[in-house]
């Protein structure tokens, strides 16, 4: 089971990169100006899809430039988006995280150490998101531009080809891209976007459900989650133990040694669920990589 949801993430994620980054050239004009919470920079003119990212950071642009059915078209899209999908568009769709998992897969390749997330790491981690998310509303409401400091506000355009004045985003990118390599999802524990999308996991369609009766808490889950969520093993009574941080790559499942205890739900409908016989599989294909 693993491989086949694995499988599908990786396509999805590479499609999405394609749509989002290079869309215009691929499909027209014809679903233009339609506003998601995805990286889809309008720095980048060949882009699709309107970033919510951007007009929740430029106030200004989206009230005093906009009509009432725009406005109306971007707030629905983007609360229909979050209510349906959540932040399973950080694992599946965003085009930095599937870029994020690129450079760790190479590190992977050339079998080079990474950076060990310990728990004090990942406190400092969850202190710079809070800071880095007080940073993009003040910024917003108080008229700045977050863009010039937005790490994504280089990448996509960069990759379509479009030039970009240099600005401190570009540090930022390069030292994101350089830590991602070395720390699975580095920008994503961090995203200001990824986080103000996730506070609202609870109405969110997709779910981590948790069997607490089959869990072992032998920690599995815990050292597999690239956002390091302790809470999916220690939960001890909970069935659903999504979070803010989720992305729903799935690696707790798929890391899960024991029947029925994790899985990934759309609508309370199970699709994605741990089992015995998938992970000494996965052992065993593991130990044999490595000869």
């Amino acid at each position: 089971m693993y491989k086949w949801f694995q499988r599908f993430r990786w396509i999805f994620m590479t499609a999405s990169f394609l749509f989002f980054v290079f869309g215009l050239q691929i499909f027209g004009r014809w679903i233009h100006n339609i506003d998601l919470p995805v990286f889809a920079c309008p720095a980048n003119s060949d882009q699709i899809v309107h970033c919510a990212c951007f007009y929740l950071s430029h106030l200004d642009k989206l009230f005093l430039r906009s009509s009432v059915i725009e406005l109306a078209v971007y707030f629905s899209t983007l609360f229909l988006f979050i209510v349906i999908f959540g932040r399973t568009f950080c694992g599946f769709i965003c085009p930095m995280g599937y870029m994020q998992d690129i450079a760790y897969k190479i590190k992977e390749i050339l079998h080079i150490d990474g950076i060990s997330r310990k728990e004090k790491l990942m406190e400092v981690l969850k202190v710079a998101k809070y800071l880095i998310v007080l940073v993009f509303l003040g910024m917003t409401f108080f008229g700045f531009n977050f863009c010039r400091i937005c790490p994504a506000v280089i990448t996509s355009p960069m990759f379509a080809g479009f030039n970009h004045a240099i600005t401190v985003g570009y540090l930022l990118a390069i030292l994101m891209f350089v830590l991602s390599f070395f720390m699975r999802r580095f920008w994503c524990n961090i995203c200001p976007l990824g986080y103000l999308v996730g506070i609202f996991h609870k109405i969110s369609f997709f779910k981590i459900k948790k069997d607490c009766q089959a869990c072992t808490s032998c920690g599995a889950c815990y050292e597999a989650c690239p956002m390091r969520i302790k809470s999916i093993y220690t939960e001890k009574s909970k069935k659903d133990v999504t979070t803010s941080e989720c992305i729903f790559c799935g690696e707790c499942v798929k890391s899960c040694p024991e029947n029925n205890a994790l899985a990934i739900s759309f609508c309370n409908k199970k699709f994605y669920i741990s089992s015995r016989e998938d992970f000494m599989r996965l052992k065993r294909e593991r130990k044999k990589k490595r000869g």
